[in-house]
């Protein structure tokens, strides 16, 4: 079974390959085609993004993202009155002031082939990342927020923020994550969970906020662990 589907995406048509058949598939993939695998296919290597189980979960969010994986298009995540907050695409390195780099991990998105790396390997295997927060009015990048593996003992994502000095007080921190942390909720369902130095009280502030309760200090850091309740 090969049957092409069609979706809009960014204004335009797309059609994408949905095949139980490998040989279609490859041709697919050759040809530059966006394309979605049907069942196991006895557990051959597919060149696809992503793999169904029957052709009835085939569906326009679905096709959707396929597109935008297969072409690099950035995945809308989520908007707020003010926000639009959606995956960051390989040129907004550019758009990323240098003075904001706080830590080692910051670099990520302020130097191209790492973005790109993360782009690729982030988004493509978690389904969740660190999002670009862009405000509506201007079209401007104006911080980060979204997810990260916690890396503690616990099950769970940590979430990350971070808006840019000139945008502060303006309630753009808390606008983005409750926003992202409803997403969490409907997508992921997983706990929670957030690191705060000891001193930063405008951070305690939003975690009480959003519903966060402290718990215990970071491997004996002055750091503390917040869960969402």
């Amino acid at each position: 079974m090969t049957e092409d589907r069609t979706v809009q995406v960014e204004g335009q048509l797309y059609t994408v390959v949905v095949s139980d058949e490998k040989e279609a598939l490859l041709a697919a993939a050759a040809a530059g085609r966006a394309s979605l695998g049907i069942g196991g296919l006895d557990g051959e290597y597919l060149p696809v993004s992503y793999v169904a189980e029957s052709i009835h979960e085939v569906d326009e969010v679905l096709l959707e993202k396929i597109v935008r994986r297969t072409f690099g298009f950035p995945w809308n995540i989520c908007e707020t009155q003010r926000l639009k907050i959606r995956e960051f695409q390989e040129d907004d390195w550019v758009s990323l002031p240098e003075d904001e780099i706080g830590t080692e991990g910051d670099r990520i998105f302020t130097e191209r082939e790492r973005l790109k790396a993360y782009i690729a390997c982030q988004y493509r295997f978690y389904e969740f990342g660190i999002w670009a927060v862009v405000e509506k009015e201007h079209g401007r990048i104006i911080g980060k927020a979204g997810f990260s593996v916690w890396d503690g003992e616990e099950e769970g994502v940590e979430l990350g923020y971070h808006i840019f000095s000139p945008y502060r007080g303006k309630g753009y921190a808390w606008e983005a994550c409750l926003a992202v942390l409803e997403w969490e909720e409907r997508e992921l369902g997983l706990p929670v969970w957030l690191r705060i130095e000891e001193k930063n009280q405008p951070s305690v502030s939003l975690a009480e906020k959003l519903g966060f309760v402290k718990k215990q200090r970071w491997k004996g850091k002055n750091i503390w662990i917040w869960q969402k309740k």
